[in-house]
């Protein structure tokens, strides 16, 4: 499935239609209820007899955004069906304040999501969509909407990829084969992790007959800005260690490592989009499994810069493993350092499973991400770093513990991090919760199974404001 612009007003067994509420659209289409609200399709027969129309709401006019075009978009894909050819006209409504460049975007954003499927362990799926253009005078904004799209589906193919067929060694040959041009990578294993210090991240990974990994993926433009640097938590399957989750927790574990999907999106988009920032990714890739060598709760863990961290519960080992990796980012310090990973289940219990909770200690930081997750359409929200709660991190042998008392586990995984961090690198902790991995039915451009969450406002983040 391609998604292509196209300047006229070419053949195609679908067409898609933009309508604002309140005007009139044909007979066909008032006499089965349709009024224009945002979302809303209803199909009719087109006028040459071989041609179905979907007309597509929009809302109101003048309060579309570039979501409400991203849903209809999506909206108009998953009602063509398998149809050979889907043309787009969504973008060529004049109403409202934005430009035609950012409604061809969003549009070619949303249609290439809604087309997302992962059908690789499925015999005789239905056919997929065919061709689908997208009817607009600015094919580069179409073009990048594609290419951010196409990062979102390949944070999501990581995602669902099964743990069995994913684990540390697999990911990092897939990372590896998207180097090239200004994208680089290299894989840690073996006696490098020893070097660079990784002890949480080969504790973590003893229970397991598949080796950790460490990638570090950079990019490298001709004329970088500002440098940023982040890392992704990419635990590839999480039983939970000794400390053995419960079978209905553990059927979505291989979207452990959504964290390090959502990096791995980013960057490549950054790359594809040329963006003048300097990136280096970080990611610690393991998985968490009962093996007779487990990590056992009570054991001590001594990291890099020499403290130590007791570990009470093999089952919060996600802040162990990204304590190494935060570590080794300060070191050259990047101009921003981010953290993203699916790390505690007290976020989708505040928040909800469709949302992300993100914590810093900069005012103007915090606003940066807020902006960006806005202009992407992914929910995110603060939450506050508040000291009382590092009293649940004591231990009574080690520097820290890595158990939380559960009412405030989020915040306590946040203070634990931080303390890796060091107290003057600008600083940004993502906690993806739920929000990886959607076990409902799909919405708006959102699919069943893994959804490539973050991946938007790390982009838009990269992007600086606009």
């Amino acid at each position: 499935m391609s998604v292509t612009p196209v300047a006229d007003a070419r053949p195609a067994d679908v067409v898609a239609l933009p309508w604002h509420h309140g005007t009139r659209p044909g007979t066909f289409a008032l006499r089965r209820g349709f009024t224009g609200r945002a979302g809303q399709v209803v199909a009719e027969p087109g006028p040459d007899g071989r041609t179905v129309l979907l007309n597509v709401g929009l809302g109101p006019a003048g309060a579309a955004t570039p979501a409400t075009f991203r849903r209809a978009a999506a909206a108009a894909v998953r009602a063509a069906g398998p149809a050979r050819t889907l043309r787009l006209d969504l973008a060529e409504t004049t109403e409202g304040p934005m430009s035609a460049g950012a409604r061809a975007r969003a549009v070619a954003e949303g249609a290439v999501l809604a087309a997302y499927r992962y059908d690789r362990h499925r015999r005789g799926a239905a056919p997929p969509l065919g061709e689908i253009t997208v009817r607009t005078a600015h094919p580069g904004a179409v073009a990048e909407g594609v290419a951010v799209a196409d990062a979102v589906c390949l944070a999501r193919d990581l995602v669902n990829s099964p743990g069995g067929e994913l684990g540390p060694t697999e990911f990092g040959r897939r990372v590896a084969g998207l180097a090239g041009g200004a994208l680089s990578c290299v894989v840690h294993r073996g006696e490098a992790l020893h070097t660079l210090g990784m002890a949480g991240l080969l504790a973590v990974a003893r229970g397991s007959a598949e080796p950790p990994c460490l990638v570090e993926l950079r990019y490298d433009p001709p004329t970088p800005g500002r440098s940023v640097t982040l890392v992704g938590k990419g635990i590839t399957f999480d039983s939970g260690g000794l400390c053995l989750k419960s079978p209905p927790e553990m059927r979505a574990m291989k979207a452990d490592m959504g964290g390090a999907a959502a990096v791995v999106g980013a960057v490549c988009a950054v790359a594809a989009l040329r963006l003048p920032v300097g990136l280096r990714a970080l990611l610690p890739l393991a998985e968490n499994m009962p093996g007779p060598a487990a990590l056992r709760p009570g054991d001590v863990v001594r990291h890099a810069d020499g403290t130590t961290t007791e570990v009470l519960n093999t089952d919060n080992e996600g802040r162990v493993v990204l304590a190494d990796a935060l570590l080794l980012a300060r070191d050259p310090a990047p101009d921003v350092l981010i953290d993203v990973a699916t790390l505690t289940a007290a976020v989708p219990h505040v928040l909800g499973a469709r949302a992300a909770a993100y914590f810093t200690r900069d005012d103007s930081l915090a606003a940066e991400v807020s902006a960006a997750a806005a202009r992407s359409d992914e929910l995110f929200w603060r939450l506050p770093l508040w000291e009382s709660e590092r009293r649940h991190l004591r231990s009574s042998v080690a520097d820290r513990a890595n158990a939380a008392y559960r009412p405030g586990d989020a915040i306590q995984a946040a203070l634990f991090l931080r303390e890796f961090v060091g107290p003057r690198l600008p600083w940004v902790h993502v906690d993806l919760g739920a929000a990886a991995f959607n076990d409902e039915a799909p919405y708006d451009e959102i699919p069943h199974g893994g959804t490539g969450f973050g991946v938007r406002t790390l982009v838009e983040f990269l992007r600086g404001p606009r």
